[in-house]
């Protein structure tokens, strides 16, 4: 790449078919279930809410749940809690793969159906399970999140976008059904840099985007919104300006080379995101509340 302009570049365009289908199927869904629980990730909370799901919410009460807390700045975390307060709308934020922070999720979302229906005049008994929707774009913990819920594991879970391929009634505790979605994106991204965090925070393929420029992105993310140098733990002995070359950089330095010894910036890449991804570069959001001039 020689600009750090991403947005010169065209948007990919990927919207797969299947994504197309199950929207649908959550459309129709919907009418079934009492709550709507959208997940977004923690480190951008905005840019992975889908606004496209916003359309489906009808009369239902919507809760936010913004999952992989452990992996974002917790200041950051701290502010965008306020920034959503301001609008009066509330955001929990949660580490899913510990079940202390999820044992007390039920029973908030079967509380907020309970008080929704109480507020609407409703005097007969819920003689049924309280149904719940989980919604969120591809790999954004979904099936995590439910199999923490359900000790029996019936949502598959991968570190890749679509592993969960269709809508999967799942009973829990207390007399509540939990309906899992596949993950799905929205037809109309609004420009590259967005496009380009979402393959960041792992929403779309690598290879769909070319994964060289999702690193380069990922490294002018970091040091744009890092107090301090977001690469320390990488050992380098310098930090070129440019993202191409530091990757070439870290691919002499991790001795991942091409024949004739040059540099296999690819493969630096992957390496670099993969450090991202599994929070060993330390804890960062890259989505500030300052940056959002709309809700």
């Amino acid at each position: 790449m020689h600009s750090t302009d991403f947005n010169i570049y065209p948007l990919t365009g990927w919207y797969p078919g299947h994504m197309l289908k199950a929207g649908r199927k959550m459309r129709e869904a919907l009418k079934l279930v009492d709550l709507l629980v959208e997940l977004v990730d923690a480190r951008a909370p905005l840019a992975t809410r889908n606004p496209w799901l916003q359309t489906l919410q009808l009369d239902r009460p919507h809760l936010l749940v913004a999952n992989k807390a452990d992996l974002a700045d917790s200041r950051c975390s701290s502010a965008w809690e306020q920034w959503f307060k301001q609008r009066q709308k509330q955001i929990y934020f949660l580490d899913s793969r510990r079940i202390a922070n999820v044992q007390a999720l039920v029973q908030l979302w079967k509380q907020t159906v309970l008080e929704e229906r109480k507020a609407r005049g409703a005097t007969r008994p819920l003689l049924r399970p309280v149904r719940i929707m989980i919604v969120g774009v591809p790999n954004i913990g979904k099936s995590t999140l439910v199999n923490r819920l359900h000790e029996k594991k019936r949502a598959l879970v991968g570190p890749k976008p679509g592993v969960t391929l269709q809508n999967q009634w799942i009973p829990l505790r207390d007399g509540v059904e939990l309906l899992d979605t596949p993950g799905v994106l929205w037809p109309s991204i609004s420009d590259k840099c967005h496009e380009l965090l979402l393959t960041v925070l792992g929403n779309i393929k690598d290879e769909v985007v070319g994964i060289n420029m999702v690193a380069e992105y990922l490294i002018l993310k970091l040091r744009e919104t890092a107090a301090s140098d977001p690469f320390v733990k990488l050992d380098l002995p310098e930090s070129p300006a440019l993202p191409a070359e530091f990757l070439a950089a870290l691919a002499l330095r991790r001795g991942l080379l091409l024949p004739g010894g040059l540099p296999d910036c690819e493969r630096a890449a992957v390496a670099l995101l993969k450090e991202f991804r599994n929070g060993r570069l330390g804890r960062y959001t890259l989505q500030s509340p300052q940056e959002c001039t709309c809700e």
